[in-house]
């Protein structure tokens, strides 16, 4: 796989179009403006992706500097839990009885499934920068911690409802919740349970997507 795959850039293309038409339709036709926030759910799902893109390409190239490497990875550590995060929007599925559930579950999955092929793409992006460096297993080690790390970020912007930005406006806020999710580990069984469910989905659905994208 390149950099720039054009049937994977294709797809988000033509995915982001059916999410955004199906999220305009039903403001004309319902006049319901509920799930337009998941318009800045995909806009904040591409910026990871856009990202280790070009680190990508850079690294290849030898053409970045290793400051600029690293904070191209902090700022994308902080907004890739963005991209599967859409898929925990399937919560607010039938909350407005109006809308035929039909119409939203499109909208929904549409929107997640682009979030998910963003996000594979930028993990897959990453993994490859990794290789370069590391042998296959450190690789797949660190692989697995950044996707738990991901798992563990998508609980703290659905449960806690911390954003990526937070960390640099409301960091106090965000040290003293996730200081409580560890240091009173009996009390915190939700936390660990979903941040494993996540783990397991992304993991899993990501091998499966370099599967069918590895020839």
């Amino acid at each position: 796989m390149k950099v720039f795959n054009i049937y994977i850039l294709r797809s988000i293309i033509n995915i982001t179009i059916f999410a955004v038409v199906a999220n305009i339709l039903r403001i004309v036709i319902w006049n319901k403006e509920s799930f337009i926030y998941i318009l800045w759910n995909i806009f904040l799902a591409f910026i990871p992706f856009i990202i280790s893109s070009f680190l990508l390409f850079y690294v290849k190239e030898k053409k970045i500097k290793k400051s600029l490497f690293i904070i191209g990875i902090f700022i994308w550590l902080l907004f890739i839990p963005n991209a599967p995060y859409i898929v925990t929007d399937f919560i607010h599925l039938g909350e407005i009885r109006t809308i035929p559930i039909l119409f939203d579950i499109f909208l929904l999955f549409s929107s997640a499934t682009l979030g998910l092929i963003l996000g594979f793409s930028s993990l897959f992006h990453l993994e490859q920068i990794i290789k370069i460096r590391f042998s296959r297993v450190k690789t797949n080690l660190i692989m697995s911690l950044i996707i738990l790390l991901i798992s563990f970020g998508v609980y703290l912007g659905r449960f806690l409802r911390f954003n990526s930005w937070d960390v640099f406006f409301n960091h106090t806020s965000l040290i003293k919740n996730v200081w409580q999710v560890f240091s009173r580990s009996g009390s915190n069984f939700e936390v660990y349970l979903y941040t494993l469910l996540f783990f397991c989905f992304l993991s899993l659905f990501y091998e499966a997507w370099k599967s069918s994208n590895s020839k």
